[in-house]
């Protein structure tokens, strides 16, 4: 049976034996979660017909849409055609080069290699190794702390989770990684510093600093951030990317930006850690290096983070079997030949402005709403209580719109719309959530 043109024969309850992501199983014994069968542009079609606006581009990761299978499905059968795999364990193959060349061609200017994975939190995993093995190499065996902020996700491998600060994805599993510090994010409003000061005074920057001298300099490797914080959709005010940089280089500490979600074009950059300021050693990425139209993911460092292995011969002691696998690497340039091609980053930055606007227009509307927030095409709406946000979101996609309800640091309404989304788009999805807010009020 072909589960693409014979979905009706499948049992009614397939799905039961299913085991979905971060999903409340109990939610699906009597019924089944949507089912999305195709998609087209910037929008989700399921089982039933129904025709979605993929508000959060399929969890930050859809930039040019669904509408270039027939494009990356060429490539991509090219590519098993001629090497349908190979591991890269001492060993590598053209398209993992070309991929490796094209990423350095827009990334930072400082970034001199890339380690290629098959997924976000994998990177992240990857370059936690990376940052320990860069000082050991050096003798310096005693800086393997690291220092993240409160409320940041970086992932839910056992790594990754111990550098992520939020409890309730932390606490099922603790405990985790002793070495890693949390210090404030960049969340104004409530910060305990400069919540009543009119704006960010930038202490949540020394923070960190005041966190690397308690922990001793000689003991922290390194200071992880999201350039807009996931959890609970929080861009750092002007300058901030410019402190903490100074500060790490003050102490001998490694700045690593986390752009699993921000990377390739979602805040009107290559790498938003380049746009905003932060000019980091490590990034790490995955999603929109191929639009979700295979796994993909990777760490991109500068010389200087790898020299210290191969000055002392060392080996990169981590890997995956699946990291730069050729399909992905095929499915990654097509994806990224077809981003330049339709200009998304340009039209991020022509439309990152309205977008902003009508989001704020959809706070002003609401008394749930306590504000819009956000950068380039990644905004969210902070709701007045937890209990409001999937109330909201289920309210918002029978308005025929997908967004995110998020309770793990504020209570959140995210929105990430397609790189390719016009105006007429974010008209769609603003008009949504006006009118699910009314019927939630009541």
């Amino acid at each position: 049976m072909n589960p693409l043109t014979d979905f009706a024969a499948l049992p009614a309850d397939a799905h039961k034996g299913e085991w979905l992501n971060w999903s409340k199983m109990a939610d699906f014994e009597n019924q089944s979660p949507p089912v999305i069968v195709t998609g087209e542009g910037v929008y989700a079609i399921e089982s039933n017909g129904n025709r979605l606006l993929d508000g959060v581009s399929g969890l930050f990761t859809t930039q040019i849409g669904y509408s270039h299978g027939a494009e990356i499905g060429k490539a991509a059968a090219a590519q098993l055609e001629t090497l349908s795999f190979y591991p890269n364990w001492a060993a590598t193959h053209p398209s993992a080069l070309a991929l490796t060349d094209r990423i350095l061609g827009l990334a930072p200017d400082r970034m001199a290699r890339v380690l290629l994975t098959s997924g976000g939190s994998e990177s992240v995993e990857s370059a936690l190794k990376l940052v320990r093995q860069h000082f050991l190499a050096q003798g310096q065996g005693l800086k393997r702390k690291i220092i993240a902020r409160r409320g940041a996700y970086h992932g839910c491998t056992m790594g990754a989770l111990s550098l992520t600060g939020i409890p309730l994805s932390r606490v099922p599993f603790e405990p985790l990684d002793p070495n890693v510090r949390h210090v404030v994010n960049t969340h104004q409003r409530s910060c305990l510093y400069c919540h009543d000061k009119g704006g960010c005074t930038l202490t949540c920057a020394d923070a960190i600093e005041q966190a690397i001298l308690a922990e001793g300099p000689d003991t922290v490797a390194a200071v992880v951030v999201e350039p807009i914080q996931n959890g609970g959709g929080l861009p750092p005010a002007d300058g901030y990317g410019a402190k903490v940089r100074e500060i790490c280089d003050r102490y001998g500490v490694l700045l690593w930006c986390d752009e699993v979600i921000t990377g390739f074009g979602r805040v009107g950059g290559w790498f938003a850690s380049d746009r905003l300021g932060f000019n980091a050693d490590i990034c790490t990425f995955a999603k929109g290096i191929t639009s979700g139209y295979a796994p993909g993911g990777g760490v991109i460092f500068t010389e200087a983070v790898g020299a210290p292995l191969i000055n002392a011969e060392a080996m990169y002691a981590h890997g995956f079997t699946f990291g730069g696998h050729p399909l992905t690497c095929a499915v990654a340039l097509t994806n990224l030949d077809i981003m330049e091609r339709l200009g998304v980053i340009e039209n991020v930055l022509a439309n990152e402005d309205y977008y902003a606007a009508a989001m704020a227009d959809v706070a002003a509307s609401s008394e749930l709403v306590v504000e819009a927030r956000g950068k380039g095409f990644y905004h969210s709406l902070e709701l007045t209580d937890n209990a409001l946000t999937a109330p909201v979101a289920g309210a918002t996609r029978k308005h025929g719109v997908i967004v995110r309800p998020d309770v793990r640091v504020k209570p959140m309404i995210v929105t990430a719309m397609p790189l390719i989304s016009e105006r007429s788009h974010i008209d769609e999805l603003a008009d949504a959530l006006k009118a699910a807010l009314v019927d939630v009020k009541g």
